[in-house]
């Protein structure tokens, strides 16, 4: 809640910006967000998948959102994958951040196809390395057009494997994800949020998903089995 409030005052007193400086504002924002989370103990990179860490039964893929520090970031990631933690046992669970840009031009052109490409290859990836754990895709603001364009690139077989998706202040919401049944994908998107809204405009609402944080890991734990 303090993250979001101070990041609510930085979009306020910055508002007014030229277009120019519409980049500076969201770097401004991320990079409090970013310390916010290191003072709560959330770390901001995850690496289960690429680290070849045990398996687990539930492995996490998660995208950050736009310019977001980190390969999970600090808004939506770390709160969710805590709450799921403490709900099934954080030793059920890998987290694996996707590595990409997350750059405005990559929302701006509807996900950055280079992050979507990852994402798809980190989830075959655990697959291979554990067959038997149950995938959760999950992404927030341009993390979710991610997850959108990354599912597309899987195989049938490996889109089967897919256990849960949640999705966080997503601009294509109300699309669905392909090959993943609609009673499966969970997306959390606050009424006032423009970005879900398809407007390119960071508002407090977009800033606050850390309270849906516990709603997200009772879905994911509802469609696991551990």
């Amino acid at each position: 809640m303090k993250s979001s409030i101070i990041a609510a005052c930085l979009f306020i007193l910055l508002s007014t910006a030229a277009p120019v400086e519409v980049v500076q504002r969201d770097l401004a924002i991320a990079a409090v967000e970013g310390e916010v989370a290191k003072r709560q103990g959330y770390s901001d990179t995850q690496n289960d998948v690429t680290n070849n860490a045990p398996c687990k039964a539930v492995t996490i893929i998660f995208a950050r959102g736009t310019t977001e520090l980190g390969n999970v970031g600090s808004v939506a990631g770390p709160p969710f994958f805590n709450a799921l933690g403490a709900e099934i046992g954080s030793n059920n669970v890998a987290v694996q951040g996707v590595p990409y840009a997350a750059s405005v031009a990559g929302y701006l052109e509807g996900g950055d196809p280079a992050g979507a490409s990852a994402l798809a290859s980190l989830t075959s990836q655990a697959l291979s390395q554990c067959p038997n754990t149950q995938i959760v895709l999950s992404g927030y603001s341009q993390g979710a057009q991610e997850v959108h364009l990354g599912a597309k690139q899987l195989s049938t077989a490996t889109a089967s494997k897919i256990a849960a998706v949640v999705l966080f202040g997503d601009p294509d919401d109300g699309q669905p994800i392909q090959d993943v049944p609609t009673m499966n994908v969970d997306t959390f998107c606050f009424s006032g949020d423009l970005i879900c809204d398809g407007l390119p405009i960071v508002d407090p609402e977009h800033l606050a998903y850390s309270v849906d944080a516990v709603p997200a890991a009772d879905f994911v734990a509802q469609h696991v089995t551990v």
